[in-house]
């Protein structure tokens, strides 16, 4: 598939975290992840994540005194990441870390939309293969999910920006949701803050997807992590909770209900 036909697609998540090692004995045992080494030309070696899709993931140090917490930042592909910085300000976003190259491997940037939330964009060295890391196998990234306290600005920002084609508003829990697709696939959605959820800065957050929630969350203690909130049904979908990991990085684990 051409590159400009896949836009918009989440390709890559980095694990930006303050214990490297803790964080992927975690999710190895967890997920069964394979963890492998790829070298990057004047670069320290990386450490890659692979699931069923394969490698889609790595993880990044952080400094033990870095102000916030561990967390998960999502790649979003383009096809030119210089030209994306342009459009991002001219939508109300900024640029935070201006473009560079990843030797061999591509090009990115970090950017804000317009309410602060971080993110990367990237275009790739070899435009070759599907860009897309979203799936639904153990262990995979099935869906990403953004709430926020006003979705309004964000809708055109992301359309304009990424192509993400968004539905019409659905009520949930006190809220609204706005489900969107990327290149006519459904992989995720932009919340209104219900008002029993206590305000919190803006972050892409990614769901796992999980054989079942109960065995998962009973290991994601006995490894060191916790589980943050009693597991929710999505009517005719499936189960969800929230996870801590032993790093402080937060995700939520996804269990289908659907045959």
């Amino acid at each position: 598939m051409e590159l400009d036909q896949q836009v918009g697609s989440f390709c890559w998540w980095s694990l930006m975290t303050k214990d490297v090692a803790q964080a992927n004995a975690f999710y190895q045992q967890l997920f069964d992840w394979q963890l492998s080494t790829m070298a990057i030309p004047g670069e320290e070696d990386a450490t890659i994540y692979s699931a069923g899709k394969g490698g889609f993931g790595n993880p990044v140090p952080l400094a033990a005194d870095f102000p916030g917490p561990s967390h998960w930042m999502t790649y979003i592909t383009v096809s030119n990441v210089d030209k994306a910085c342009t459009q991002t300000t001219e939508l109300g976003g900024k640029v935070c870390v201006p473009a560079f190259d990843i030797p061999t491997v591509g090009r990115t940037a970090a950017l804000n939309d317009p309410i602060g939330t971080a993110f990367h964009v990237f275009t790739p060295t070899q435009a070759e293969g599907y860009m897309s890391m979203i799936g639904n196998g153990p262990g995979e990234i099935c869906w990403m999910e953004l709430m926020v306290d006003d979705p309004t600005p964000l809708l055109p920002f992301y359309a304009g920006l990424l192509g993400w084609t968004f539905s019409e508003a659905m009520p949930t829990n006190g809220g609204k949701y706005f489900s969107f697709k990327v290149n006519g696939e459904q992989v995720g959605g932009i919340m209104k803050r219900p008002p029993h959820v206590l305000p919190m800065p803006p972050v892409w957050m990614s769901y796992f997807t999980v054989n079942s929630i109960d065995e998962s969350a009973t290991q994601v203690n006995a490894l060191g992590g916790k589980i943050l909130m009693d597991k929710m049904a999505v009517p005719e979908s499936g189960i969800f909770t929230l996870m801590e990991d032993p790093t402080g990085a937060h995700a939520y684990l996804y269990e289908s209900t659907n045959p």
